[in-house]
Formats: C-alpha cells, sequence, structure tokens
C-alpha cells in the first residue's frame, strides 16, 4: 500500500497548506503574468522552496506542488520548449521535497502534486465557472504529461484543485483509473450544491464514489460561507462518503485582469472557526487557499492540531 494512503486512513485529521500566491507575495513576487505562480519555477526557484518550508514549519501535513498553473502548453506559450516545460514541472516536486527536508518540526510531511483545470491555463478566471468549450481529446492532451512527470517526480499523491467543468473531471478520472497514486479531488463550487459548471453535485459526488484511486473530495477556493452546507450536503447524498477535503479562499474576490484578490475576505479568528466546524461536520482534509497563507495555517494548527503528529 502507498505509504501516504496508509498514513491517511490512520490519521483522523488531515491540516493541507495555503495559498502558494500569496506566500510568493509576501515575498515581494510580483504575479500579475500568464504563467502566474508557474512563472517562479523558473525564475525564483528558492521562494517557493521557502514557501513550502514555511508551511511545513507552521504544522501542515500535506504541501501542494507549484503546478497548479504550470502546464506544458502554458509554458510553451511562454516560449519554453517542451524539454523546458517538462523540467519545471519536475522540479516544482524537487522544490517541494526540499521544503520538506528543511522543515524543522517532527510532524508528518507528504507531497501532493497539483493538477489545475484547463481554465488555469486560459488565465481569465473560468477556473471559478468551467466556461470553455474543448474536446475530450483536447483536455487529455492537455493533462497527461503533467500527470506523469508528477507521478515519476515521486509525489506521495495527486491533488486535482478547482475542477469547475464536469467534463474535464470525467476526462482526468479516466486518466487516472490506470495510475497507482492516491488521488484527491478540490472541485470548484457555485453553490452547495453544484459544480461551477451548474452540474448537480450530486453527480460528481456519483463519479468519484466509484473513481478507485480517490480518496477525498470535496471543494476549494470556494467561498468559506458556502463550505458548511456543502459538507452536509456531500453527507446526505452519501452518508457513507469517502473522505472529505476543504480549502476554501478567504472569501476574496478575484480580478482576473490584474491577477488579484479585491479584497481580504473574513478574520483570521472566523477562518479558525469555520474550520472547527467544517471537522466537527465531519471534513477531514482542511486548509486555506487564495489569499490565506502560513498565518492562517498555523492558527488552525495551534488550535485545532497541536497535539496530533
Amino acid at each position: 500500500m502507498n505509504k501516504f494512503l496508509k498514513w491517511s486512513k490512520s490519521t483522523s485529521k488531515i491540516l493541507i497548506d495555503s495559498s502558494m500566491s500569496l506566500g510568493l507575495e509576501e515575498r515581494n513576487l510580483d504575479l500579475n503574468n500568464k504563467l502566474w505562480t508557474a512563472q517562479a519555477l523558473a525564475n525564483n526557484p528558492e521562494l517557493i522552496e521557502d514557501v513550502h518550508t514555511a508551511y511545513f514549519n507552521a504544522g501542515s501535513n500535506l504541501t501542494i506542488t507549484n503546478t497548479y498553473q504550470a502546464s506544458i502548453q502554458g509554458y510553451q506559450e511562454a516560449g519554453y520548449t517542451v524539454k523546458e516545460a517538462k523540467q519545471l514541472i519536475r522540479k516544482a516536486v524537487e522544490l517541494a521535497h526540499s521544503g520538506r527536508n528543511n522543515a524543522k518540526n517532527n510532524k508528518n510531511k507528504w507531497i501532493a502534486g497539483a493538477i489545475g483545470p484547463y481554465g488555469a491555463y486560459l488565465a481569465n478566471g473560468s477556473e471559478y465557472t468551467g466556461d470553455y468549450h474543448v474536446s475530450n481529446e483536447e483536455l487529455e492532451a492537455f493533462h497527461i504529461d503533467r500527470i506523469n512527470i508528477l507521478i515519476d517526480a515521486g509525489c506521495d499523491a495527486l491533488i486535482l484543485e478547482t475542477i469547475p467543468n464536469f467534463k474535464e473531471l470525467k476526462v482526468l478520472i479516466n486518466i487516472l483509473d490506470s495510475k497507482k497514486v492516491p488521488v484527491i479531488v478540490g472541485c470548484s463550487l457555485s453553490d452547495a450544491k453544484h459544480l461551477a459548471d451548474k452540474t448537480p453535485f450530486k453527480d460528481v459526488q456519483d463519479l468519484l464514489e466509484n473513481a478507485t484511486n480517490v480518496i477525498a473530495y470535496g471543494n476549494n477556493c470556494t467561498s468559506p460561507n458556502i463550505v458548511s452546507d456543502s459538507i452536509k450536503e456531500i453527507i446526505k447524498n452519501y452518508p457513507k462518503h469517502k473522505d472529505i477535503i476543504v480549502f476554501p479562499n478567504s472569501g476574496a474576490q478575484y480580478d482576473p485582469k490584474i491577477k488579484k484578490w479585491l479584497n481580504n475576505g473574513i478574520s483570521d479568528n472566523e477562518f479558525v472557526s469555520l474550520t472547527q466546524e467544517w471537522l466537527c461536520l465531519g471534513a477531514k482534509y482542511v486548509g486555506g487557499c487564495c489569499c490565506t497563507s502560513e498565518v492562517q495555517t498555523k492558527l488552525i494548527h495551534d488550535k485545532l492540531f497541536q497535539k496530533q503528529s
């Protein structure tokens, strides 16, 4: 059995890291480009490594590689060769490993390879709507190389992040069905009962509950104000459900033109209080997404995870 899978089965709650983008911005990096955080793999790798280290030191068990927007197609359009693009994606995993090695705590520490949606590559905010129209063949070609690189580079698990489009999710699950790696799925929601493209979340659950490699699913980078209801919806639809993951953003509003979030969202204390509520409702994996960083991770750890290794 995969070591991470064995550990996760024996653990009651798991703290994942928070936003790579805010972590980089807090280190004075301007992310206003189409590659967003993926540009830092070429220009500022030391900052990425430092963000991973900081999250582990803040108490997280699981860090997510900086590959959400690191696609081969995106790198090619930015002037990189296919070989260079593949090297940068592999480098993201190496930086996560280095960040883990640098961490000064004795927590169990794992690495999840991030698979962002096609909408992230478009860089127009469509990861929050699912409003893009490409064929299954195009979606498979877009995703498959990155998936294989992340697995070959030694990720403990893969995490599908902010997936807004049901057709794309089905393509991804089909690719991953033959891969021997645990898969976690974070969906982008329009509300507590629907995927961002308005697909009923019950349909999403029907797919994921029957997907062999999927060990946990839920939502991420959605408003924290709908997360509790989304957990209740998952449990109502499938009382004997797989593990639940929630890592919402802070409730801020994203402007895709300037690649920035326009307000701070809820307070740190509110976020921690809601995280406790999500754990009590039945979530197993918790953390934050955009506009949350190691400050929130440490608060969640110190208040809710202090006694857990």
